[in-house]
């Protein structure tokens, strides 16, 4: 069962879905979100949790398998284009490898600055 919860296994909660949407929307330069757009991302974070196996304890990647949000930005880019919302036309390649270099940038940049304690560290769960 998915929970929203995150002192139990299978946590579900926006944290999974609103970094991936909004990279794509963002590299898109999208006018809106669009229910499909959302959709789009959802769907393609069941491929990433079927793709690398299910099972009761673990039906949904967490926020350390951060390679799950490139490609949903992916997805919603896509659909966006789809739709007629975006503003820039890329490939599906070209979308891919920009989501990942600023993903993991990012990621990078706040693992330095955690490391120099600028930032606190992330809670133990």
């Amino acid at each position: 069962m998915g929970t929203g919860r995150s002192d139990f296994p299978n946590q579900v909660n926006n944290s999974l879905g609103f970094p991936g949407i909004f990279r794509g929307v963002l590299d898109v330069r999208a006018r809106t979100i669009t229910d499909e757009m959302a959709i789009a991302a959802a769907e393609e974070l069941a491929r990433c949790a079927e793709e690398r196996g299910i099972h009761e304890e673990n039906i949904v990647p967490t926020m350390d398998e951060w390679k799950v949000f490139p490609r949903e930005a992916v997805a919603v880019a896509l659909k966006a284009q789809e739709q007629g919302v975006a503003r820039l036309s890329l490939s599906r390649e070209e979308l891919y490898d920009m989501a990942e270099t600023k993903i993991r940038q990012a990621r990078e940049m706040v693992q330095f600055l955690m490391e120099k304690e600028l930032i606190p560290p992330m809670p133990a769960e």
